[in-house]
């Protein structure tokens, strides 16, 4: 490896292997943090240090390592190592020194001494890091007592899971370990959210994914170096949707890259990079090529029947060749689900696809749905009817609610409604939330709703609620009715037929090659928000000046809410009278 290229913080195993190698190239003119990165940034070191004036009045004896202009790198590590070895019981602030071999660099917010010696890492992050019980009970200590020694488990909630804080805390394991100030035993690391608490997590796993990644990016970056001094050098990573695009400084350059042609494989929805790595190394570059793969022979493979044998046997064996004397008796389960497909002889076997059946090696159970994505999105149709599906149907009732909430890291601020005959109803407070206020407003709103609930029930008529995408509506209702010891009445609701999801409705009989949120679902149907930009994103940063009181960001904020619900309402309407008159996919070329 270059010995010029520096060592690399926590953020390079977090962020995208193509971001990484743009930031050694510099390919074009990087586009500037956007409003919400900036809130972010912002919001995150006002947290930052909120939590950190709060542990220094717990702890007056607190080793608080300044972080001014005047203290250089090597002064705050100077600092960070000398309140390690006398023992300092917090450390705030402090830089690790670096680790040239692992070519690691550092500043885990918290440090705090294990009692058997050496150091854990705490960070703080300005989200949420508990969640509704779905698993272990969380481990959790107060700001009293940090140590993990001092915590304990919450059988009310659950960690939330942060892949990046988990790969962040990994980091500052390895660097405490290259510095021999790692805590013995099991390896640990505590996170501090918006609850004020920490809540700890064993790094095991992390640890593991954290190796790789981190040094994936660091084989990358070094390609990079080296093919800017000489070109013929090759790089190790191509441009491929993430997460990260929206706001990526290096959109600019990967979306014409993606986007050429039939377009990337990455482009299609929910195509990860483990799933992307596969298709690459079979040869199968864009969307053209993976729709061009056959149903039937991908479904087979889907089922975990491995077709190489077949294949194989094709060259030698004759045609006439019973399957189960390719394949042998005892793997009866491949045989029935051969045979359920007209497959009993080689010559059967013979109008499988051999290009389709080399991934055989891979055991790819989305395979077939990935097939009719591509193929959706190359269609002429906006969307295509899911194979199976004949017409198109969604739950109704008599009284209809669509519920949609925004939030930010503090919680749900804003409850938003539509109601038959009644239109557009808001639950709104503009004040700063803590857990007190935000659960008052979601007992307004569930007062209101279970009212209107019960009265429909006494009219003897029927009821539904929509939402769309109940994962995220669920955990919030969840959360809040934990607050106000409702938390059976609001399971029960959610685990009625009243409660509906239209993100399931329509991505079970729907297929349309494209991401399926709602801002992009609704415009099929002819909708359109009135507000300019409407997105999560900016809602946060137009929170943040409605807090401040900002009235035209208050008002903007309810007329995106009501955008939203009557988004889901239009997409219902479209979803029962329109959708089943789209083409199955099944009528697309190569579909059979």
């Amino acid at each position: 490896m270059p010995a010029t290229l520096k060592p690399q913080g926590s953020y390079l195993a977090k962020q995208c292997p193509a971001r990484a190698q743009w930031d050694v190239l510099q390919p074009c003119e990087p586009r500037p943090p956007s409003p919400f990165r900036l809130r972010l940034f912002r919001r995150g070191d006002e947290f930052e240090a909120g939590v950190f004036a709060q542990l220094v009045e717990l702890h007056p004896d607190a080793v608080a390592v300044p972080a001014t202009d005047k203290d250089s790198r090597e002064n705050r590590e100077h600092q960070t190592i000398e309140a390690m070895k006398a023992g300092a019981q917090l450390i705030l602030g402090g830089r690790l020194p670096a680790d040239d071999a692992g070519r690691r660099t550092g500043e885990p917010d918290i440090l705090v001494p294990a009692p058997d010696g050496g150091y854990q890492a705490i960070d703080v992050k300005n989200h949420m890091c508990l969640t509704t019980p779905s698993g272990a009970p969380a481990r959790c200590c107060t700001l009293v007592s940090l140590g993990f020694e001092a915590s304990a488990q919450d059988p009310e909630f659950s960690a939330r899971t942060h892949p990046e804080d988990q790969c962040q805390l990994a980091h500052y394991q390895r660097m405490l370990e290259a510095m021999g100030m790692a805590a013995a035993g099991p390896s640990l690391g505590g996170i501090i959210g918006t609850e004020h608490i920490v809540v700890w997590h064993k790094l095991d796993a992390a640890l593991e994914d954290y190796d790789n990644e981190f040094g994936f990016r660091l084989e990358i970056i070094d390609a990079a170096a080296r093919h800017r001094q000489d070109p013929d050098v090759p790089l190790l990573t191509e441009p491929f949707r993430s997460s990260e695009c929206a706001d990526c400084p290096w959109r600019d350059w990967c979306k014409p890259i993606l986007e050429e042609g039939s377009g990337d494989i990455s482009l299609v929805p929910r195509m990860t990079r483990k799933t992307l790595a596969v298709h690459r190394r079979h040869g199968t570059a864009d969307r053209a090529a993976l729709a061009a793969l056959d149903y039937r022979t991908a479904s087979l493979i889907a089922l975990g029947v491995d077709l190489e044998p077949l294949m194989d046997a094709l060259q030698f064996e004759p045609l006439g060749t019973p399957l189960a004397d390719i394949i042998g008796k005892r793997k009866w389960r491949q045989l029935e689900n051969l045979n359920r497909a007209d497959l009993f002889t080689l010559g059967d076997a013979a109008t499988l696809d051999p290009r389709t059946a080399s991934y055989s090696d891979t055991s790819m159970t989305s395979l077939p749905s990935q097939i009719d994505q591509c193929r959706a999105s190359l269609g002429d149709e906006i969307c295509y009817r899911r194979r199976g599906v004949t017409t198109v149907t969604v739950p109704r009732g008599d009284v209809e609610v669509d519920v949609d909430v925004e939030n930010d890291e503090n919680g749900v601020y804003l409850w938003g409604t539509t109601t038959t005959g009644q239109g557009y109803k808001a639950f709104a407070s503009w004040e700063l939330l803590d857990p007190v206020a935000e659960a008052e407003l979601f007992g307004q709103f569930w007062a209101w709703f279970t009212t209107l609930r019960d009265g429909t029930h006494d009219a003897g008529k029927t009821f539904r609620a929509y939402c769309y995408n109940e994962n995220h509506e669920n955990q919030q209702m969840r959360r809040c009715a934990n607050a106000l010891g409702i938390r059976d009445e609001v399971d029960e609701f959610i685990a009625s037929d009243e409660w509906v999801d239209l993100l399931k409705v329509f991505r079970d009989q729907l297929i349309t090659g494209n991401t399926v949120k709602l801002k992009v679902t609704a415009p099929l149907c002819g909708f359109g928000w009135d507000v300019e930009e409407p997105g999560g994103d900016e809602s946060m940063v137009r929170h943040d000046a409605a807090i401040e009181g900002s009235q035209e960001d208050r008002e903007w904020l309810l007329t995106y809410n009501r955008g939203d619900v009557e988004a889901t309402a239009a997409v219902r309407e479209w979803l029962d009278h329109t959708a089943s008159t789209y083409p199955s996919v099944e009528t697309l070329p190569g579909a059979s």
